[in-house]
């Protein structure tokens, strides 16, 4: 980890533990004018490994900058000044880290952090680009923010945890290229009038967390979602928002000639009121009984029309029989995959504690149980490595 020397560095100790809270081994090397604003200790601290700073300092032993050059598997400068940008991309090496640097080939995350007009300047843009088509570089940021001179604009450090995303999306192994995911996620709001809905508490963060996983696999990702659901939203994924379990149903059939596989882990409303109003109704006004109409099934109507052309999976969130009923939904609506997973007033939706099972359609067999969501997208993506692509379905270039 490369720490240059500018007034970010101090979000450089946060992303730091952030790593090393991560299982990841971490060596920081500081430029000299980084120590200005950081001090060693505090990082040495953090990762429980020796700093470098001068050309001559060894870390790690003879050789140090040859040695970590190699050992390194990753290479995260952040925040990357102007002045450390110019030496990278022109081939200087002054110090620790632009030696090593220098020998190292794996991939990199860089921060750039500056005030605007050094961010705009043609020479940045033109270093950042020469350094962009040298090496294998991911840029993260710079945001839009207040900066070091009380001025407000681009140049402000991308926070650490949008520069772990980036580190995390290079880990993953690129096992679903070329693949077009279609996701429907969240839940969907059906009206009764302009302020009263029927709803449940999905908040879509399956959808999110599936998406997250699979476009970082190497897979172009279409999200269709339900109206608020919480972010965050991953950079390189397409998200379109609709309201109504109608309204997701045409977006889906908008979207899935272009996917191969479509995951269904929206939580759709079951039902609609027949003949909503079009203005507020007075509580004086209302009967006790709302004539109901039953709202499109999404996936089994997916089911009925691809299951010869594409992988599908969907989601059965049960309080009881889960397993009974995912495989009777399974071969229902001609699924590939089932996700069974029991929900409850402290479980599944909107909760951090998690469980469910994946059930495949050969044999109806339960296969891959999962204790969190991160874990679920994780299995997800290794199932959908298997079931590739049907007969007469184009990748994606």
């Amino acid at each position: 980890m490369g720490i240059g020397g500018g007034i970010a560095a101090y979000k450089a100790c946060d992303l730091a533990s952030k790593l090393v809270q991560a299982s990841h081994e971490v060596f920081p090397v500081m430029t000299d004018s980084a120590t200005q604003f950081v001090a060693p200790l505090t990082l040495r601290a953090l990762t429980g490994n020796p700093v470098g700073v001068k050309s001559t300092d060894e870390p790690v032993g003879t050789l140090s900058h040859v040695k970590m050059a190699h050992w390194a598997e990753m290479l995260v400068i952040a925040p990357l000044t102007q002045n450390l940008l110019a030496q990278l991309s022109l081939g200087l090496s002054s110090d620790l880290l632009t030696l090593i640097f220098q020998g190292y080939s794996g991939p990199s995350v860089v921060a750039p952090a500056m005030e605007s007009e050094m961010w705009l300047s043609p020479q940045t843009q033109t270093r950042l680009e020469e350094l962009k088509r040298a090496r294998v570089v991911s840029v993260v940021g710079p945001n839009t923010g207040r900066l070091a001179s009380g001025r407000s604009g681009p140049g402000r450090m991308a926070e650490p945890s949008e520069i772990m995303n980036a580190v995390w999306s290079l880990t993953r192994p690129k096992t679903l290229q070329g693949r077009v995911i279609l996701i429907t996620a969240g839940a969907t709001w059906e009206y009764f009038d302009p302020v009263r809905i029927l709803t449940n508490p999905s908040t879509g963060t399956v959808g999110l967390s599936l998406s997250r996983e699979l476009s970082a696999r190497g897979a172009r990702v279409i999200v269709v979602h339900g109206p608020r659901m919480e972010e965050p939203f991953w950079p390189g994924v397409e998200y379109q928002e609709v309201v109504s379990a109608k309204d997701m149903l045409e977006a889906v059939e908008e979207n899935i000639s272009e996917a191969d596989t479509l995951i269904g882990a929206a939580a759709v409303s079951d039902f609609r009121p027949a003949k909503p109003f079009s203005e507020k109704q007075k509580k004086e006004q209302l009967d006790l009984l709302w004539p109901m109409t039953a709202n499109p099934d999404i996936m089994s109507e997916m089911g009925a029309k691809y299951h010869d052309s594409k992988v599908l999976v969907g989601f059965a969130a049960e309080t009881d029989q889960v397993l009974s009923a995912a495989k009777e939904k399974l071969l229902r609506k001609h699924l590939d995959a089932v996700i069974a997973n029991k929900v409850g007033p402290s479980r599944g939706f909107g909760d951090s504690e998690y469980e469910a099972q994946i059930i495949l359609r050969e044999g109806a067999s339960s296969h891959l149980h999962c204790s969190s969501k991160e874990e679920l997208a994780n299995c997800v993506a290794d199932l959908l490595g298997t079931l590739r692509p049907k007969v007469g379905q184009k990748s994606y270039p």
